[in-house]
């Protein structure tokens, strides 16, 4: 029987919740000594520097002289942030991100291997947990990533017509554990294209390419040993409303989660022709406002790549015993 259950912080441990679940389709380009143009945030005037998910996480871009990313900074409610600083081959291809905390201290770093123009390996490696791992991407005839083999675990991505990644499944061994699903019912632009040379989530797993579109409405779904299924978020595509800017990029993007009954309201800045708009200028009053003082029950799916990738089921099973307890509380 399924069982629609209010997530507790404890999942701030492990996720960040997003919906980049994928990548737009890998084009067949050859390596150059100019900037990699697959991505549109190469054809636009604007540049997403500001990401926040309230309550959740904070996303902030910096860019070099190229235009290409060269530091993202994650910061968690919980305290632990991540600032990446990222390094380019001589074809402008990402080839390695060192993180480090806010005293300049190295606690992550990841290395990329490339075949052509694919990315075929992941090396990273947890400083703080003392753990590490090689994640093996496989790819469909389309050039999109559909499976990522990290040790034990792995996660399988099905995309739509259109190069949106509709869903995400994760594994440890044979134990499906893990269900997240998008729909895209509005055509509003990812902003995360606009992040040029940064074609991969790299500090997540299960998120391949970045999507074409920026998504309507997430189902997310833990399976326990026995099968029962725990819904985490479930938005009302009803009553979801976005606000855009000229190019159709989000300023905002306000959800109503059926399961925690409260909002997820995000906003986007950018910088734009070199002028910076951190503010959610001109959007509609969020439909959420009244449920405002919920915000902080909603969680999300994309799992963090820290620790090790076994330590993810471990993580989830725990989850699944806190959901039980607070279930048999009320």
């Amino acid at each position: 029987m399924k069982k629609s259950i209010v997530v507790t912080y404890a999942l701030m441990l492990f996720a960040g919740t997003i919906l980049t679940s994928c990548k737009k389709e890998n084009a067949s380009a050859e390596n150059t000594g100019v900037t990699n143009d697959l991505q549109v945030g190469n054809n636009s005037s604007c540049k997403l520097t500001h990401n926040d998910w309230p309550d959740i996480f904070t996303w902030d871009f910096h860019y070099n002289d190229k235009g290409l990313a060269d530091e993202w900074r994650i910061a968690y409610p919980y305290g632990y942030v991540q600032n990446f600083k990222l390094k380019y081959d001589r074809f402008n291809k990402l080839s390695k991100a060192d993180a480090y905390d806010d005293f300049d201290n190295l606690i992550f770093t990841d290395s990329f291997t490339y075949s052509g123009n694919r990315l075929v390996s992941l090396k990273w490696a947890d400083l703080l947990a003392g753990a590490d791992g090689d994640v093996l991407f496989t790819y469909n005839s389309k050039g999109q990533i559909i499976r990522e083999d990290d040790g034990g675990t792995h996660q399988d991505m099905t995309y739509d017509n259109m190069g949106n990644c509709i869903r995400a499944d994760y594994y440890d061994g044979t134990y499906f554990y893990f269900s997240d699903r998008y729909t895209f019912e509005n055509n509003v632009r990812n902003p995360l294209l606009t992040v040029s040379g940064v074609d991969f989530m790299f500090p997540y797993a299960g998120v391949g390419f970045f999507n074409k579109l920026w998504f309507t409405n997430n189902l997310s779904i833990f399976y326990d040993t026995d099968g029962t299924e725990y819904v985490l978020n479930d938005f009302d595509v009803s009553q979801t409303v976005f606000t855009t800017n000229q190019q159709n990029f989000p300023t905002s993007a306000n959800y109503y989660n059926k399961i925690s009954q409260g909002p997820l309201d995000l906003t986007f800045g950018y910088s734009c022709n070199g002028s910076d708009n951190f503010t959610n200028q001109g959007s509609a009053q969020s439909n959420n406002a009244m449920a405002a003082n919920k915000t902080g029950l909603h969680q999300g799916p994309m799992l963090l790549r820290m620790g090790s990738a076994k330590s993810m089921r471990a993580r989830v099973t725990e989850l699944v015993k806190q959901m039980k307890a607070q279930q048999q509380s009320n």
